[in-house]
């Protein structure tokens, strides 16, 4: 580290000031004895640093699309990892109630999640997932589009009960899936299945992504998302694309309780022999 090296180098300043000292009170020492305290102190340090390189966990390195580049650890301890993985996912919460405002850090947090959602498994190695990262005016073209859609099943209070509620979002994703020529869901093998489950599991990275950044999200998806003016509001051409869900996303109020589970460990991990 660079502490360790600040120390080595001051021990051999101090060594070599000491040496200097006694030769001015007493008799001068030879100089070997200089050269030797500086040779010892250069070959500790170098000790330190191939012991440091030989101990420190590997990176990978990643770039983004305007050169800004970050690094991820690879093998820390794997008990250390476990922990922070395992944690992450187990506190992930569905935030309903967030902050009016988003942190300094959103879009740069949003930037990580987005390259961390590109990296989830992908079968046919398609990457068919697109991310739109909404402003005021598409913002408001959804909520306003959803309100007329609430209001014409349930009447114009339900409408704008939820014109209100949507408004308050403070951070908008919307994740689409690329759609492929004739493949379609009715097909197990088919290409149409594999990037849907791709899309999911993207959506999962993404919002884990976030959650490690302190930020809480809510995957949410209803009629508003395929009806044909959505697509016109957040900027995609339903013909090329379709919408896997809208991601709400900002600073948590509250972090709710885990819900309870109808099953356990044993009730859903088949052992076959």
């Amino acid at each position: 580290s660079r502490l360790t090296v600040i120390a080595i180098i001051s021990l051999i300043h101090n060594r070599a000031t000491e040496e200097k000292e006694g030769r001015n009170a007493a008799i001068d020492p030879p100089m070997p004895i200089t050269m030797k305290t500086f040779l010892a102190g250069w070959s500790a340090l170098a000790l330190i640093v191939r012991s440091a390189s030989a101990f420190a966990p590997a990176t990978l390195s990643s770039s983004s699309s305007d050169g800004r580049s970050g690094s991820i650890r690879l093998n820390a301890r794997p008990q250390t990892r476990f922990r922070e993985v395992q944690g992450n996912i187990l506190t992930r919460r569905t935030i309903n109630e967030f902050e009016p405002t988003l942190p300094s850090h959103w879009e740069r947090a949003v930037e990580r999640a987005v390259e961390a959602a590109m990296y989830a498994p992908n079968h046919k190695r398609s990457e068919p997932w697109r991310f739109y990262l909404l402003g005021p005016k598409s913002i408001e073209e959804v909520c306003k589009l959803n309100a007329e859609i609430v209001a014409s099943k349930k009447g114009e209070e339900a409408g704008e009960k939820k014109l209100q509620r949507w408004l308050k979002m403070p951070g908008w994703l919307v994740v689409t899936c690329a759609k492929s020529a004739a493949a379609t869901m009715e097909d197990p093998m088919g290409l149409a299945r594999e990037d849907y489950a791709a899309c999911c599991c993207a959506v999962q990275n993404l919002c884990l992504s976030l959650h490690s950044q302190g930020l809480g999200t809510k995957w949410t998806t209803g009629a508003v998302n395929f009806d044909e003016n959505f697509a016109k509001a957040v900027g995609f051409d339903s013909d090329e694309e379709f919408t896997v869900g809208t991601i709400w996303f900002g600073a948590p109020v509250t972090s709710p309780s885990p819900p309870g589970k109808k099953m356990g460990l044993d009730d859903v991990l088949r052992r076959v022999e």
